[in-house]
């Protein structure tokens, strides 16, 4: 199985390819500075799945293009927020494009898991939570989808745009609890941002490695990175040179500092993480330049690690 996360700035887009070529999706944000849109990146291909985790612009804005350009088998969203629901929480702030094509879409199918959607693609599993809308939470935020998704005995979770409260409520929910154990690895809600950090989150899982899919620093409440890494086992960066208690390790990465994350996962759930930017200023404490590898090291991928 194969993890871009792509870098697009404060938004989020990931793309999971099986090993017999299925695709799964979650969210088509863009870049517009460098610039990078998904419409074009897959423009023709098949999606085998769309997930939309939180519809909010930087999650969907790119999907006017990816819905028209890319061939899409089905679209998963919180089954619980229709057109109606989501034209309620955006009647202040208004909808851009990306938001008003999810309300087109809502308005024509109807919300939740839609066209031919699967949770088992070619060996590539997953499973989502959501809180309810109008019961538990009225903002789009804590109506995000927190979606497991696995291959073997590998497991990253992705948390959307979850913020505290609604971690709370999920976790109220015993098979949620359960398979937070299960996490190698963590795309921390919210992008990163405080308001997305939650300490009994981390009474069930203990992931090695943290990601942030986030753009340049703008506010207090991005510094986060101390929170996690100290949440975080890490793993060996085999790129810098080993101290005197060995190999020091790398326990949090963002799409900012690292641009886009690559993660190679085999079926025995041993991965290998490689980025695409190399000339990025390290951010103290966290010194290392590359990520590395537990098993062995690729010379040829920058920042490559395998656990």
């Amino acid at each position: 199985m194969r993890i871009d996360i792509h870098d697009v700035d404060h938004g989020g887009c990931t793309v999971v390819t099986g090993p017999s070529g299925h695709r799964l999706m979650l969210d088509c944000g863009l870049c517009s500075d460098r610039p990078w849109y998904p419409s074009i990146a897959y423009r023709g291909e098949r999606i085998d799945t769309l997930m939309l985790m939180n519809l909010d612009e930087d999650h969907c804005e790119d999907l006017p293009y990816v819905w028209r350009d890319c061939s899409i088998g089905g679209l998963v969203s919180n089954p619980t927020v229709d057109a109606r629901a989501l034209r309620s929480m955006k009647a202040e702030c208004g909808m851009r494009a990306g938001v008003a094509t999810a309300t087109d879409i809502l308005q024509r199918f109807g919300p939740g898991f839609l066209g031919n959607w699967s949770n088992d693609l070619g060996g590539v599993g997953w499973q989502v939570f959501w809180n309810r809308h109008g019961v538990d939470f009225t903002d789009t935020n804590n109506l995000s989808l927190a979606a497991f998704v696995h291959f073997g005995p590998f497991t990253i979770l992705f948390g959307g745009d979850l913020e505290r409260a609604g971690w709370r409520q999920l976790l109220k929910n015993p098979t949620f609890r359960a398979k937070l154990a299960t996490t190698n690895v963590y795309v921390a809600s919210h992008h990163g941002r405080e308001n997305g950090c939650c300490d009994e989150v981390f009474d069930f899982c203990r992931p090695e490695l943290v990601i942030f899919s986030d753009g340049r620093k703008q506010y207090g409440t991005q510094e986060t990175r101390d929170w996690y890494a100290r949440r975080t086992r890490g793993i060996p960066d085999l790129g810098a040179p080993a101290g005197l208690l060995g190999q020091p390790l790398r326990k949090v990465m963002t799409t900012r500092r690292d641009g886009t994350i690559t993660i190679d996962i085999g079926t025995d759930g041993r991965f290998l993480v490689s980025t695409t930017r190399k000339d990025s200023a390290p951010e103290l404490p966290d010194l290392l330049a590359s990520l590395r590898s537990f098993g062995h090291n690729d010379p040829k991928r920058r920042g490559s690690a395998t656990r």
